[in-house]
């Protein structure tokens, strides 16, 4: 198996709190893996390091092949591109500024800055200011950043990607990422577990900081791992994964 993202024993600790504790994994070229776990689980602050943005108190990671560590800033860019949770978008630029900027370590390209932000619908809307983008349009500006900002091949980190964006654009947003993730390799991080059951390839399962799974999401999204890793019964319903929900009074 070609290891197109890895990581080996991997602790991140903030203080007396160990936000990772000894996770390893990894995942091949090609997969769309889905991050999945309850609130302070670490799946944040495993997408940071993985991304390079925290550095692991112990272990490591490779990115095809190669020790992130040893990756100079602008390699990483060329290789890693990442999403964060929040991601701050520039009011005072149009989208198309904002999404140009993702090209500071590959050089300026009109075409590629287009092609991302037709990619997530917003070529109609590249010359407005950020400011007058709703809340998920600036998701979506966020994603077509990093999308411009690596190539094929590459690694696309997306925390939370699918924040405050409509259905329609969600559906465009997976078929984004599992075009990506055929060279490369895609990771995203879900709150919605039948989302990341439906279309992920891949899956990693977290819990209080610990990896819970890994592996195929159809062996590693079920209803029995997934109850484990929340505390709380999942069940499948009409082919979805989704909490068990209390009876109706």
């Amino acid at each position: 198996m070609e290891r197109m993202i890895a990581a080996t024993e991997l602790c991140v600790r903030f203080g007396a709190t160990k936000a990772l504790d000894d996770v390893g994994f990894a995942f091949p070229r090609g997969a769309l893996v889905a991050v999945v776990g309850p609130n302070a689980s670490g799946k944040s602050t495993l997408m940071r390091t993985l991304a390079g943005l925290v550095e692991p108190d112990e272990g490591s990671v490779e990115v095809m092949g190669l020790p992130l560590a040893r990756l100079s800033i602008e390699s990483r860019a060329q290789a890693i591109a990442m999403v964060p949770q929040r991601p701050e978008v520039l009011a005072s630029f149009t989208a198309r500024e904002v999404v140009a900027l993702g090209r500071y370590a590959a050089g300026p390209s009109s075409a590629a800055v287009a092609a991302a932000l037709d990619a997530v619908g917003l070529a109609v809307r590249a010359d407005v200011g950020c400011h007058a983008l709703s809340g998920g349009e600036r998701q979506r500006v966020a994603v077509a950043r990093a999308l411009a900002q690596v190539g094929e091949g590459s690694v696309l980190i997306l925390d939370e990607p699918m924040a405050g964006v409509d259905p329609a654009e969600v559906a465009r947003m997976v078929q984004v990422l599992r075009d990506r993730a055929k060279t490369g390799a895609v990771l995203v991080t879900l709150h919605d577990a039948g989302l990341a059951r439906a279309f992920a390839t891949h899956a990693l399962v977290l819990s209080r900081g610990r990896l819970v799974a890994a592996g195929d999401a159809s062996e590693t999204l079920t209803p029995e791992i997934l109850s484990s890793a929340y505390g709380h019964p999942m069940e499948i319903r009409g082919g979805w994964i989704a909490p068990r929900l209390p009876p109706q009074r």
